[in-house]
């Protein structure tokens, strides 16, 4: 069973002020230090990159100069995220396999999470990772609370997320994909009525939002 691992980085990175995916951190852009992860990775076959069209000639630099082997393709992102990762998808002449979808801008992914995600999902099909939340949680529109939302353990879902290839790609066929936008790719598959089952992640796995992160992971690191 052929497993890909589709790093996404397409965003435009406004709230940070950048591409954060090619900002450095310990000497290295944040993408190359989340490819390596995989690139290491035993299970893991090949990989496939998703950046902004204009940044595709220097992805391709950096990862020569890395050596990222495993690298199988770099593709161009697309409007929205559903858009980028199926353009990734869309790459693999194989239509068959494990799916790991990764954010480009978490670089901190251990190996152990990795292969836990991959052995669950040859058995549950659709896997992600999270960390429960206890504390209450409140829907808020402006400063005015608008609903509290009910204890039945919450969970802040982290990537990667794992997918049998063929169970994410009836989902994209089963939902209203050019209407409506999805956060990730879990929620396109709740949203085709298919289970998605959560285990408990990792709180090291951040997501590289604004320049504070970076600070904070320097001096942890």
């Amino acid at each position: 069973m052929a497993i890909y691992a589709i790093i996404v980085g397409a965003g435009k990175g406004r709230r940070f002020g950048g591409l954060k995916q090619f900002i450095n951190f310990q000497g290295k852009p944040l993408l190359i230090h989340t490819t390596e992860i995989f690139q290491r990775n035993p299970l893991v076959d090949s990989i496939i990159i998703i950046v902004p069209e204009k940044m595709i000639k220097k992805t391709k630099k950096l990862l020569r100069v890395y050596k990222m082997k495993k690298v199988y393709a770099v593709v161009a992102g697309g409007k929205r995220r559903q858009d980028s990762v199926l353009n990734g998808i869309n790459v693999i002449k194989n239509k068959s396999g494990i799916l790991i979808i990764h954010d480009a801008v978490r670089p901190f992914i251990s190996q152990k999470l990795i292969n836990r995600g991959i052995k669950f999902c040859k058995r549950k099909k659709a896997v992600v990772f999270g960390i429960p939340i206890f504390d209450t949680v409140k829907l808020v529109n402006g400063k005015r609370v608008v609903k509290t939302v009910p204890r039945i353990s919450p969970y802040a879902i982290q990537t990667p997320q794992f997918f049998d290839f063929n169970y994410l790609m009836t989902a994209y066929k089963e939902v209203n994909f050019k209407k409506i936008e999805f956060t990730d790719e879990a929620l396109i598959v709740e949203s085709a009525g298919l289970p998605v089952f959560v285990f408990k992640g990792e709180p090291g796995n951040i997501k590289i939002t604004n320049k504070k992160d970076l600070k904070v992971m320097e001096c942890c690191k």
